[in-house]
């Protein structure tokens, strides 16, 4: 029986119309949480996803929020408070990551990457300021390849990298001003079908070697390794881990 400990809290949860994001709004919601998930294009995706968190007792809201989308923060936050008054818990999943060499590299490619990869998160913890609860948890969803590197993710390594860095400055601007802890998650490859589809075959077969070597297991992560570690440090039980990168990759990267 899953424990309701996030029974009331109002929660973002940004690119939660699908993938590793629908896993983590639903396992906030079945820990108690009403949850405001975003989606870019797809509004069935994400109705589908709310008719999900209400099926399991708690309020749900969509908001079409591109990551490119300057206007988007602002407009996350100002349905979350009109609807729960204030903001418990902030998860920036959304995210884009066009596998691209660096001699592909354009200008386009990685005002995309960046603004939705880390533009976007910055704004919206900023916008959330004035409106966090009493003790706000936010997770911001890194990935592996931010500290390991690797071919044909330029922009989308600088992205993630940075994201942890904020991460740190966060925990330290928020702590004592907000009672706020700020942490960050780091998956390695995910079983989603965005993975499956939208990863080009070279960087398929570049990562099946080093999931073969995980040590956690010789397997690819499921959405619920990471949603399990993200609603962890979403609840008071993790009151004491902030400014950290919690490596969920079955430790696939070490550092």
């Amino acid at each position: 029986m899953t424990v309701k400990n996030l029974q009331g809290l109002s929660a973002i949860v940004t690119g939660g119309s699908r993938g590793i994001g629908a896993g983590i709004a639903q396992e906030l919601a079945s820990r108690g949480a009403n949850v405001l998930i975003t989606y870019q294009s797809a509004s069935s995706q994400a109705e589908e996803v709310a008719s999900k968190i209400r099926a399991l007792g708690s309020e749900a809201l969509i908001v079409q929020a591109a990551g490119t989308d300057k206007e988007a923060p602002a407009r996350i936050v100002r349905a979350a408070v009109e609807k729960w008054s204030h903001i418990d818990i902030i998860i920036n999943n959304a995210g884009a990551g066009d596998d691209c060499l660096l001699k592909d590299l354009t200008y386009d490619l990685w005002d995309k990457i960046l603004n939705t990869n880390l533009r976007m998160a910055t704004f919206l913890v900023k916008e959330s300021m004035p409106h966090l609860g009493k003790a706000p948890r936010i997770v911001n969803i890194s990935s592996v390849i931010g500290r390991m590197g690797g071919s044909w993710a330029t922009a989308y390594c600088a992205s993630k990298a940075a994201l942890e860095g904020v991460t740190k400055v966060w925990a330290a601007e928020l702590g004592h001003s907000h009672n706020a802890t700020v942490n960050c998650v780091n998956p390695g490859p995910v079983g989603t079908d965005m993975w499956l589809r939208d990863t080009d075959a070279a960087v398929l077969a570049e990562w099946d070697t080093k999931m073969k070597e995980t040590p956690a297991a010789p397997r690819i992560g499921t959405v619920d390794d990471i949603a399990q570690i993200v609603a962890f440090l979403a609840s008071e039980e993790s009151r004491w881990s902030t400014g950290s990168t919690v490596n969920a990759n079955g430790g696939m990267c070490f550092v």
